[in-house]
């Protein structure tokens, strides 16, 4: 009986082989999308999928990613108008599945849009939350924990009086024995204290997860002197006033008049120093509290005479004494830690409670008139970066008792709102485009937590439609967003990458675009999201995507580097160095990212486990007195999760990956419980839980393509010369892996034939290897060999021109569909706004817009027969135009020139080059990456061009 079985099962698979083989003799065409209905609150935009689920003609099915057509800035109003769109109204809104021939701009589908009254149905209280980091411990020899350990060493070998010298700097005390810090702690920059503050956290973090008693005994004793010695610096602010009858407060400091007059050059900085009894009670900054009354006069970025971001510093010192008393073993000490943060938040209230308010109305003009307008101040591009301070105030008016101090931190929290951000976003208006991106990202982390205390539905519908417009519109297939330090348009992340940096006539483009702190900080939006709707699956899927491909690949495996800027456009090589937590923002966010990659590898609530990652832990799950361990390899295809120790009654949750489409298999003690499961979703097991019990699932990777969202024109794809048709480009996906190629100098070099059912991608075993080199998996194509992005590290693409050699007939008739102008149109408003506010632009940038759009209008206004692929080139390079330009206070590329020419002369430092030519050129060089990232100002590089001529003798 069993050999028949086997006969029969075998004699199946075998006609299964024959049909897909049959079926793969032809092209594969899209034959199902599965409707796409949406209810719409009135005064809102719709929030529409940027993944449909897609039916093909050989039977199988998989996400594939669509494009609409409403994302001009102008069409999003009209959808918010209530007037125009009235509860009950039904519209429909067009898209296209992008990597599809069918038409010039992919597969037409259609959104169908009911308007109706009140609002988003949103979730008041989270239901599911993470476990502690000392209750996950990731196992094994993998690549996960060959940069944890790596990471932790180096943390425990980092100087701790380095992180307290500014600090005793700033507070008049002995800085002998103190090494003087470096990077963007260094004290000639303006932002310091954001390294110490990151350090603090990566201490706490990487106590919590290590075992070794050496290493642990290390970060105690360097945990217990950073919060000693910080609590004395603080108590020096401590001062009372008999004439106030009260303690020297916040609002006390810098009155008005004394504000206007005050200066932000580094010798009044020195002077500053000296007056730390004036600071107010609980100021705790590792600069003087100047740094932070400037911006209430809206002093621009620069680090010569204006600020930095006085904030985010402020911010990050938070954020690592919250960890500390969260993770920190010693009571006492974690509760100084607490008491520290906790004056310094209300000292932030105090002074944002009485020195400032908030004004929209009339001109930038008016609402500067006065100082102190939150509006402005936190619209500034980079002085106006506070980090992510909101979510440190909320969360610790959730840790102290005082009712009165909770009031107080939760509303000083709100205090760094940023209207002029969120008002749109609340109703779903895309905002992001053409922000700062990490400016932005952690605010709406704040919008969130700050919601678990106000309950204000407003918050959360912030960070909800923050992520969702994120997700088709400015991701990029490692998870990664931004070009520099920007967002650009919606839907331009090709157009963005392929011209990223680059300088009028130039061929090639800077591929390091995607920052890592972004990276940072969406793994925390995602993880808190999830926390509120933990079974839609939605969010573990970006998540892992994000951690397994630029997290992961942003450590340097030899030795410890992190990256800032992350290599993804054409033969990037990752960018690695910030080898501090002070060496740059992501050096910092670099210190925490390798201690916690199992941090949210697991959600619970008193009636269900969810399993959201699949990679090798041990969980101890105290609530429920049970011991559960996931035994897998990384990456995983599939996993064990035994129940080791303990009983209990629960539902166990897993994740279906996104990507897997075929074979998604659990058993449960032995026997098949489920086959085939939906993809994107969980699947749910409830019983009576007990010792032995053992859970099994498959999952075998996938192939698919991650296409960019727009076209590689032809104009872009040939400036190497070579003769280019406009393509759809995308990235190999294998599984939850972004797959990189190497040596692909330009487009015509990065361009692959593939058939429709990706037949012709060859999926190869992965090494049995440990380590860093362990289940390394690799596909193949036309002879060419594909490696994870978080593997590769040198001379890696991976986004490639695809060329599909079966592209199917088209089944609809292009022309009977009208010439779609909207984006271009759009932009056309755009440009019209930006050459009306000329003063506002630097020059080189608004010069080149004003070309494009006399270009853009000539075809928008053409009377002849357009096409559409005439249509999107215009609309291309009037967007490149756009993405292009800078504010007035920032340098440009064409700014470069004076530097750059003095870099020629002074040559490549070797051996026999003085000490100062060599820092001359090594600073030269960090500022073109700067100016190049979109942070560099006028004053960087004449500092820069000072210091080169002084070293080659000019």
């Amino acid at each position: 009986m069993i050999e028949m079985k086997k006969m029969i099962a075998a004699i199946c698979c075998s006609l299964s082989t024959l049909s897909m083989s049959a079926d793969n003799n032809s092209p594969r065409n899209i034959k199902e999308v599965k409707p796409v209905v949406v209810n719409c609150p009135e005064g809102t935009v719709p929030s529409l999928p940027h993944l449909v689920w897609v039916s093909y003609s050989d039977g199988q099915s998989e996400f594939r990613q669509v494009r609409w057509s409403n994302s001009a800035l102008a069409i999003e109003k009209k959808q918010a108008d209530k007037k125009k769109n009235p509860a009950g109204k039904t519209y429909k809104v067009n898209g296209y599945i992008i990597g599809d021939e069918n038409t010039e701009l992919g597969f037409p589908i259609a959104a169908e849009v009911k308007v109706v009254k009140g609002e988003n149905d949103v979730p008041r209280n989270a239901v599911a939350h993470t476990l502690p980091l000392s209750d996950v411990t990731l196992n094994g020899d993998n690549r996960l924990t060959w940069n944890r350990d790596e990471a932790i060493r180096e943390i425990c070998s980092w100087d701790v009086t380095q992180q307290l010298y500014n600090y005793r700097d700033t507070y008049g005390l002995p800085t002998e024995g103190y090494t003087v810090s470096d990077g963007w702690d260094a004290p000639d920059c303006k932002l310091k204290g954001h390294g110490s503050g990151h350090y603090m956290s990566a201490l706490a973090q990487a106590y919590a997860v290590t075992t070794d008693p050496v290493q642990k005994d290390i970060l105690r004793r360097n945990i217990v002197r950073m919060v000693n010695e910080l609590r004395e610096c603080q108590e020096r602010t401590f001062v009372y006033n008999e004439k106030l009858g009260r303690y020297w407060e916040a609002r006390d400091f810098a009155p008005e008049e004394e504000l206007g007059n005050m200066k932000g050059a580094w010798n009044d900085f020195d002077g500053y120093k000296k007056k730390y009894k004036e600071y107010g009670y609980g100021y705790i900054n590792a600069i003087p509290a100047q740094h932070c009354a400037l911006i209430e006069r809206y002093a621009p970025y620069n680090n010569t005479d204006g600020v930095w971001a006085p904030y985010y510093s402020v911010h990050k010192q938070l954020a690592g004494l919250i960890d500390i008393a969260n993770l920190f073993d010693d009571k006492a000490v974690a509760d100084k830690a607490l008491t520290i943060a906790k004056d310094m938040g209300l000292w932030v209230w105090n002074r944002m409670h009485y020195r400032t308010y908030v004004k929209k109305d009339g001109t930038q003009k008016e609402r500067r008139e006065r100082p102190g307008n939150r509006y402005e101040m936190w619209d500034m591009y980079i002085a106006g970066e506070v980090g992510g301070i909101s979510e440190s105030l909320a969360r610790l008016s959730e840790m102290v008792s005082d009712k009165d101090e909770k009031a107080k931190l939760l509303e000083a929290s709100n205090y760094f709102d940023a209207p002029k951000f969120y008002d749109p976003l609340s109703r779903n208006i895309d905002d992001i485009r053409t922000r700062h991106a990490n400016q932005h990202i952690p605010m709406i982390i704040g919008a969130l937590r700050s919601y678990n205390g106000n309950g204000n539905t407003y918050y959360y519908n912030i960070a909800q439609n923050f992520w969702t417009l994120l997700q088709g519109r400015y991701i990029y297939a490692t998870g990664g967003v931004g070009n520099g330090e920007m967002f650009r348009q919606p839907y331009t992340q090709i157009l963005s990458m392929a011209t990223n940096g680059m300088q009028e006539g130039e061929a090639e483009s800077n591929p390091d675009i995607n920052e890592t702190c972004c990276a940072y900080n969406l793994l925390k939006l995602t993880r808190d999201l999830n926390c509120y709707n933990p079974d839609d699956a939605r969010y573990m899927d970006y998540y892992e995507r994000v951690l397994y491909n630029q997290i992961i690949g942003s450590l340097n495996p030899e030795h410890y580097q992190t990256c800032y800027q992350y290599a993804v456009g054409l033969n990037a090589t990752k960018p690695f160095g910030n080898e501090t937590p002070q060496s740059t923002c992501c050096g910092g966010t670099g210190s925490e990212n390798h201690t916690k990659y199992q941090e949210a590898a697991y959600f619970v609530n008193d009636k269900s486990l969810f399993v959201t990652l699949y990679i090798p832990t041990t969980l101890d799950w105290k609530e429920k007195g049970i011991k559960i361990v996931q035994d897998c390899l990384w990456p995983a295809e599939s996993s064990k999760i035994s129940i080791v120790e303990g009983k209990g009654k629960f539902t166990l949750k897993l994740r279906v990956p996104y990507w897997a489409t075929a074979g998604f298999t659990v058993k449960l003690n032995g026997k098949t419980i489920a086959t085939n499961c939906q993809p994107s979703t969980y699947y749910s097991v409830e019983r009576k839980w007990k010792k032995g019990d053992v859970i099994e699932v498959e999952m075998p990777f996938t192939k698919h393509i991650n296409y960019g969202a727009d076209k590689l024109t032809s104009d872009v794809a040939s400036a190497d010369g070579a003769q280019l048709d406009d393509a759809w480009v995308g990235t190999l996906m294998y599984g939850p892996l972004a797959m990189t190629g190497t040596d692909a100098m330009t487009w015509s070099d990065a361009t692959l034939n593939i058939d429709s059912h990706l037949d012709n991608i060859t999926a190869n075993r992965p090494t049995k290897d440990s380590g860093v080199n362990g289940n390394l998996y690799t596909l193949t194509v036309n002879g060419q060999t594909f490696q994870p992005d978080y593997y590769r590290s040198n001379h890696t693409t991976h986004y490639y021109r695809i060329n599909h050699t079966d592209a199917p007939q088209s089944e609809v008739n292009e022309t009977t569909i009208e010439v779609d102008k909207s984006e271009l149109q759009s932009l056309i408003a755009m440009a019209e706004e930006r050459v009306a506010e000329q003063d506002k632009w630097a020059p080189n940038g608004y010069w080149r817009l004003v070309k494009a759009l006399d270009d853009a209008k000539m075809v928008n206004g053409s009377t002849a027969a357009l096409t559409q692929k005439k249509v999107n080139r215009a609309a291309a390079k009037l967007n490149k135009a756009i993405n292009t330009m800078r504010p007035g206070n920032l340098a440009e590329m064409e700014d470069l020139r004076p530097l750059t020419g003095l870099l020629r002369r002074a040559g490549t430092p070797d051996k026999n080059t003085s000490a100062e030519l060599k820092e001359a050129v090594e600073y030269a060089e960090m500022v073109k990456k700067y100016v190049t990232d979109g942070s560099g100002t006028h004053d960087m590089i004449n500092t820069a061009v000072d210091k080169l001529r002084k070293a080659i003798n000019q």
